[in-house]
């Protein structure tokens, strides 16, 4: 009762029954660990209520002691923000909060001191913190340790969850730190740990039929659980956020919501009273009775434009800037653009005139991290700034990745990617910058033009409309070409409401034809979501993240690579990896440093890509799914599957890259999609090629 509160239940919900069942099986679990309760009984005279209480510490399942009464400067060595500062005063009990702010202003201490607040008062009895991408949740993980060190009476850390969470070695304090050791590793029990940082998926499992939801429904129930980035997700996994959000609050749940890039509709989804939700101040706190507006930033002016650039123009006005010394940033939509991108501007400069690089999710794992961790190094806040560089990169470093740029060069994407997009740039104060204010060029054909809608979708880029809605990305385009300098955040309201109205009176028969296409692409989305809801049907989907959270008709599959292999039994193999080990596996053996080595050298791959690859027997210990392995000759660069040339290349410099997709894609592509499913829907998660 002390640790999971004393819920009263008038009625029996069936989010109740979901709690109830989750108390039962973890009960279970730990009435069954015979280092407490050996088979044979209890020796005579022995407390079982006094046994029963060390089972659940040992486990970690201890309620967390806070310091009392601190300020916000107590906990994060700095004078809050007005916002923060009113966060931590009007998140008074449980329910659901909305923050709406910029990028760079705080949003992330702001809702872990409402957190602080909510917890230290008794009012929620630990904290989940969900982001988009394992990436994001990865870098967050310091920052909440630093905040537990604060905050707690007793050393705790906080436990990370979601599928490569085994993988890092953060080592703070070692393991007698971590409350309960090993018992929160499998994934089916990581929720249950008093602090936990994971992506937004592991939350969402607790209302989807997947085994075990109900074991996560009672593990965040009574929880502080603050979604960052919320802006970012899609018609499927946002109908999934609305039941979560609604199923927490009836478990006592404290809701904090993040966002830069909300619109008036899409916050008002979240709280039962719409009107509440009218204000359309920025910033802005919103709660179930009250809507409070912050005092902004200091406005920052944007000079804007759309030009319709080739690769090469992209690379030559890129080399432009960063002999200025600028420090450019160019953000394409897909993996092949930014490649292309890349390797024009290779041969726009002059041999180590300054830096390039690349960074994009078809590096295997330990190269994507020391990338990540180089450019961060170099562009954060505290990094070694340089005379002119440029990087080019996807939507990896769309959000909550803090890295400062002075130009940036972004393809057309929807207006909160946009927005999200200029949040890298001029983030950090610098007392000498290139330029009197920062730059974005937009690149973008001129739609207004087209004839008809394959005309169109060349214009705003095929390979754009295989990522974001075709409808979305013509209502951003028409936005922006009225700009010419943006003042945000004074502006982002205005941007954000104007793309996604809809005004069918002035619209063409072919923007008709479009919206047309966009509702019934939402539509089906929120079906195919709902369908998916535990309360449904007996739950059969395995709990794994991804498994059912994100929607794409475009599969992928993991694939190994390596430079070599030998010894191959076909049972037994000597594997080079590609980032220098050499490891040997084995069917009948599982070793696990070196599946940490093998997990490091993955890349995901678009599984129509790959038809025929199968994984060695080898292999079987170390991944579940099915994991090709994918061959490097490092000479030629040339990779290889089961013996036999792919139309892949891969270098250290690029990654994994195809030799012929231009000719092939747009076809292999329609032709999967009408084959594996009749929702032509546009999803981030298919953007890599």
């Amino acid at each position: 009762e002390k640790v999971f509160g004393k819920p009263e239940f008038k009625s029996i919900t069936p989010t109740q029954k979901n709690f109830a069942a989750g108390m039962v099986t973890i009960s279970d679990w730990i009435g069954s660990d015979e280092t407490f309760f050996p088979p044979g009984g209890l020796p005579n005279g022995t407390s079982f209520k006094k046994i029963a209480k060390e089972a659940v510490t040992a486990c970690g399942l201890r309620h967390p002691v806070l310091k009392p009464d601190l300020s916000f400067q107590d906990i994060f060595d700095f004078p809050p923000f007005d916002i923060q500062e009113q966060m931590g005063a009007l998140v008074d009990g449980p329910g659901v909060f909305v923050l709406e702010a910029p990028m760079g202003m705080g949003k992330t201490e702001a809702a872990l001191f409402a957190a602080y607040n909510l917890i230290s008062k008794g009012h929620n009895r630990g904290l989940f913190f969900g982001l988009p991408t394992r990436l994001t949740s990865d870098r967050i993980y310091l920052r909440l340790n630093a905040f537990l060190d604060k905050i707690c009476e007793h050393k705790m850390r906080p436990h990370l969850a979601h599928s490569t969470a085994w993988l890092n070695e953060f080592k703070i304090g070692g393991k007698e730190l971590s409350p309960g050791k090993s018992w929160f590793n499998p994934r089916k029990r990581a929720l249950l740990h008093p602090f936990v940082i994971g992506t937004i998926d592991q939350a969402l499992m607790s209302v989807l039929r997947v085994k075990h939801y109900f074991v996560r429904t009672f593990a965040l129930a009574g929880k502080v659980v603050i979604l960052d980035e919320v802006h970012s997700y899609d018609g499927y996994t946002g109908t999934l956020l609305d039941q979560m959000v609604e199923d927490l609050t009836e478990l006592g749940c404290s809701v904090i919501i993040l966002s830069a890039t909300l619109t008036a509709k899409r916050r008002a989804a979240f709280f039962k009273h719409k009107d509440i939700c009218k204000k359309s101040a920025y910033p802005l706190i919103s709660g179930q009775n009250f809507s409070q507006a912050g005092t902004p930033l200091d406005p920052k002016e944007y000079q804007i434009s759309i030009q319709d650039l080739s690769d090469s123009k992209v690379a030559e006005l890129a080399t432009e800037r960063a002999r200025k010394g600028n420090c450019v940033l160019c953000i394409a939509n897909t993996v092949a653009q930014a490649q292309n991108w890349y390797d024009q501007i290779l041969t726009q400069m002059y041999a180590d005139e300054f830096e390039v690089g690349l960074l994009h999710s078809r590096f295997p794992g330990f190269q994507r991290i020391e990338l990540e961790d180089y450019w961060l190094k170099m562009l954060g806040k505290d990094g070694k700034r340089p005379h002119g560089c440029i990087l080019t990169a996807t939507q990896v470093v769309e959000q909550s990745v803090d890295i400062d740029a002075d130009f940036l060069i972004t393809e057309l994407a929807p207006t909160d990617m946009l927005l999200q997009r200029m949040g890298r740039q001029w983030r950090h104060s610098h007392n000498q910058r290139p330029s009197q204010r920062p730059e974005t060029i937009i690149i973008s054909g001129n739609p207004q033009v087209a004839h008809d809608l394959e005309n169109l979708y060349e214009i705003l880029g095929t390979s754009n409309c295989k990522v974001y809605s075709p409808w979305v990305l013509w209502q951003s385009w028409s936005v922006w070409k009225t700009y010419s300098k943006l003042v945000l955040p004074d502006d982002i309201r205005n941007l954000l409401e104007k793309t996604y109205a809809w005004q069918p009176d002035t619209a063409s028969e072919m923007i008709k034809q479009l919206r047309t296409e966009f509702e019934n692409m939402r539509d089906a989305l929120a079906g195919k979501a709902k369908g998916m809801f535990s309360n449904v049907m007996l739950p059969t989907g395995e709990d794994q993240e991804g498994c059912a959270t994100r929607y794409s008709d475009l599969p992928t599959t993991q694939v190994l690579m390596v430079k070599a292999i030998e010894d191959n039994t076909g049972k037994t193999a000597s594997l080079h990896l590609l980032n220098g080990k050499i490891v040997s596996v084995k069917t009948y053996e599982f070793d696990f440093a070196t599946a940490k080595e093998l997990h490091r050298n993955l890349v995901n791959v678009a599984t129509y890509l790959i038809p025929d690859g199968k994984m060695p027997p080898y292999l079987t210990k170390y991944f579940y799914e099915n994991t090709p392995v994918l061959v490097w000759d490092q000479t030629s660069g040339q990779i290889q599957s089961d013996g036999k040339s792919t139309d892949f290349k891969y270098s250290h410099q690029k990654g994994l890259f195809r030799t012929d997709q231009k000719k092939t894609l747009d076809s292999k592509v329609n032709k999967h999609v009408s084959d594996w499913d009749d929702i032509n829907i546009f999803d981030k998660t298919r953007f890599d090629w």
